[in-house]
């Protein structure tokens, strides 16, 4: 019988189990618990643009303008329209989206960059919540086994060369093999790297190093999203304030009360994120506390019941007073692992999906509500690929010894702090460099150790991946997107068709290609 390993237990794992043919095994490993992942604590909505009857050249206008003109246009329109009728399936099956209360058809609601209302969301703020728990009931599949609290390391390969199952530390850390025909990576984004983050596992994702010691490319690395409205203060914030509330009317003020976000952009307060986050962190850096003015919002308890219960536990004056304190925070990893949108990597028999993948649907900025989007798709078309062409592969194999530095997590805590001012909404070369010297000596100076915990595991990978986003950063001399610098601060046409990958150069180092691809372009 053939078996498949999937990585990860988020909605591009859902979705991929869920479409996979009943005949093949397949194993999901997720490092925390089942429901421990960001797509099933994702507040924001899903895009839906199928009655808008142009097949989805609006939609797919927008995701390509929000990621700043360096998306792959035939990409975005596949993505989008292959998403229609798995979404209206899930409509079908009755995930309870929201519904205008006057009509009772689909409540569409607006985000930030997009041209028209075009989001589904459940519970208000809770639509990953009920997308995640909908797909995990219905999870059918005769052959499933789910394995939690164990972490993959590495890949395992028979005598011919091919990857045949996955090295992994189980609940007890002890190192075992299992092995399998083909290994999805559905791992998420490593948003987490930095002090302020919206993650809600606590643990880092180790997709990408995954792929890089196994000699996977890895794509724009630099570009991770920074959302402009977490609770909280600058290196202080406690959970998500969607998109959301500024599409019901909810405005960017500073203490003065002054709608900072209006003379910067015709959006204003639903300008792209990355302007919107810039423009906070600036006010911030002028010394001024930045806030979302709810006034104009009706019923915010029962709208957006999550963040209403977060902000009276952190802020518990902030409804009466109508005004939540917000701040910056890294959100989605819009680069990742090199890949189709049918999962499909440069290693055979390794697929990467959903967040953990690049397939430049994105660009260089992630457009609001497009990422459970991209799961749901990612997911449906890896399994749709290996149920055509799966294979059995030989499973002899030698377990190979697995090393990695031991960096103390005095170092990890030592780099994680500054990671924020250094690779955060505002870049600099000179201060990067420096960093990614640190870096450097940090894993250089580490031993090598073949006895790896958890711990030490998700150590290196802590730093291995702050030594990746550097890099690419450093190697990007230009402004775009997420991307900004302040020392090359304006877009630079050629880079709009470049892309930075990520190489392995060597146990410790790694090295940065810049790589001319087509120009997908728009076509009128």
């Amino acid at each position: 019988m053939k078996r498949v390993i999937v990585v990860g237990s988020g909605i591009a794992a859902l979705s991929f189990v869920r479409q996979l043919q009943d005949n093949i095994e397949v194993i999901c490993i997720t490092k925390d618990k089942l429901a421990e992942n960001n797509s099933n604590f994702a507040q924001g909505g899903i895009c839906f643009s199928k009655n808008e009857n142009d097949e989805g050249i609006s939609h797919s206008q927008d995701t390509f303008e929000a990621g700043a003109e360096m998306g792959d246009f035939p990409v975005i329109q596949e993505v989008i329209t292959k998403s229609y009728p798995l979404i209206q399936e899930l409509i079908d099956e009755g995930v309870p989206f929201d519904k205008d209360k006057e009509t009772h058809s689909l409540d569409y609601a607006m985000e930030g960059a997009h041209s028209a209302p075009r989001i589904l969301h459940a519970g208000g703020d809770q639509t990953g919540k009920y997308i995640a728990h909908h797909m995990v009931h219905h999870l059918s599949h005769p052959l499933l086994t789910i394995l939690e609290e164990t972490e993959v390391v590495d890949f395992i390969y028979n005598e011919a060369h091919e990857v045949c199952g996955v090295m992994v530390l189980d609940k007890t850390d002890q190192l075992e093999t299992i092995e399998a025909d083909s290994v999805v990576l559905a791992t998420g984004g490593i948003n987490n790297l930095f002090p302020t983050n919206s993650n809600i596992p606590h643990t880092i994702a180790s997709g990408p190093v995954l792929a890089l010691r196994n000699k996977i490319a890895l794509e724009s690395m630099e570009m991770i999203q920074f959302h402009p409205t977490l609770l909280g203060e600058p290196k202080h914030a406690f959970s998500l304030v969607s998109e959301a509330v500024r599409g019901d009317g909810a405005v960017l003020v500073n203490e003065l009360d002054e709608p900072f976000m209006d003379k910067l952009h015709p959006m204003k307060s639903l300008a792209p994120r990355d302007v919107t986050s810039r423009a906070i962190y600036h006010q911030q850096q002028l010394g001024h506390q930045c806030f979302l003015d709810i006034s104009a919002i009706d019923n915010f308890e029962t709208r957006f019941p999550t963040i209403y219960k977060a902000v009276q536990a952190h802020y518990p004056g902030a409804i009466e007073c109508q005004r939540i304190p917000v701040t910056p925070g890294a959100h989605y990893t819009v680069g990742g692992i090199q890949s189709d949108v049918n999962g499909t990597t440069s290693l055979g028999r390794v697929y990467a999906i959903g967040e953990a993948a690049c397939t430049n649907f994105h660009g260089a900025n992630r457009l609001a509500s497009n990422s459970l989007l991209e799961g749901l798709v990612m997911g449906a078309c890896c399994a749709q690929h290996l149920n055509q062409t799966l294979t059995s592969v030989s499973q002899s194999h030698l377990n190979a010894v697995h090393k990695i530095p031991n960096i103390s997590a005095e170092d990890v805590e030592r780099l994680q702090q500054q990671s924020f001012d250094i690779l955060g909404v505002e870049r600099n070369g000179t201060q990067m460099q420096h960093y990614l010297n640190a870096i450097e000596t940090t894993l250089n100076n580490a031993a090598l150790t073949e006895h790896i915990s958890k711990a030490s595991w998700q150590h290196y990978c802590i730093v291995k991946l702050l030594q990746i986003v550097c890099t690419s950063a450093l190697a990007r001399k230009e402004s775009r997107g997420v991307h900004y610098r302040l020392d090359y601060p304006n877009q630079v046409n050629q880079f709009k068709n470049e892309v930075i990958e990520i190489y392995s150069g060597g146990m410790e180092h790694v090295k940065s290609v810049t790589r001319q691809r087509e120009n997908h372009t728009i076509l009128h």
